[in-house]
C-alpha cells in the first residue's frame, strides 16, 4: 500500500509542478472551444466537473488563448466512456475499507486552422480512491479524485502534444 501511495504523491507532485506558458502553443491558435463533455448514460453532473476543471486547467497552463464557445481555432472534445465504483480493500473482518472509481474518457484535440489532429487518445483512464472508513463518499472523494486525475492528465497530454 505505502509504494502505491508514494507512487501517486509522486506522479501528482510532478505533474503540478510542470506548467506550460504561451510561448509552447503554434502562434495560429489564438481561441480554443471546449465542448460539453459527452457523458453517454453516465451522469451528466460528472461531465459538467471534467468540463467545468478542462477550463480552468486551460485558463492557468494556456493563459493566451481564449476559451470561446463557437468558431474557435480549435475544437477540445472529452466522452465519459467508463464508469466504475468498486471496492479496493477490504479490513480483516471482510469490512469493505476503500473503494476506487475508475473513470474513462476518450479525448480529441483539432486544429481548425490547420485541418489537423493536435492530440487525441481514445482510452484515457484515471482513478480516485475514497475511504468509507474516514466516512468519505464515492461522489465527494472518490469522484472528483478521478475527475482531478483525468483532468490533468488531459490538458498535460493535450497542451505537451503542441
Amino acid at each position: 500500500m505505502l509504494p502505491k501511495v508514494l507512487l501517486i504523491i509522486s506522479c501528482y507532485l510532478l505533474l503540478s509542478c510542470y506548467s506550460f506558458t504561451a510561448t509552447t502553443l503554434p502562434a495560429h491558435i489564438r481561441t480554443v472551444n471546449i465542448a460539453d463533455v459527452d457523458y453517454r448514460s453516465f451522469d451528466p453532473v460528472i461531465g459538467n466537473r471534467l468540463k467545468d476543471g478542462l477550463r480552468e486547467l486551460f485558463r492557468i497552463n494556456a493563459p493566451a488563448v481564449r476559451i470561446i464557445n463557437d468558431n474557435a481555432d480549435a475544437d477540445f472534445t472529452v466522452a465519459l466512456l467508463s464508469y466504475s465504483n468498486r471496492p479496493e480493500a477490504h479490513s480483516s473482518s471482510a469490512t469493505v475499507e476503500t473503494y476506487r472509481v475508475t473513470m474513462g474518457v476518450s479525448v480529441s484535440f483539432y486544429d481548425n486552422v490547420r485541418k489537423k489532429m493536435i492530440y487525441e487518445n481514445r482510452n484515457v483512464q484515471a482513478i480516485g480512491s475514497y475511504d468509507v472508513q474516514k466516512n468519505e463518499s464515492e461522489a465527494m472523494h472518490g469522484q472528483e479524485r478521478a475527475i482531478r486525475a483525468l483532468q490533468e492528465i488531459i490538458v498535460a497530454n493535450a497542451l505537451a502534444k503542441w
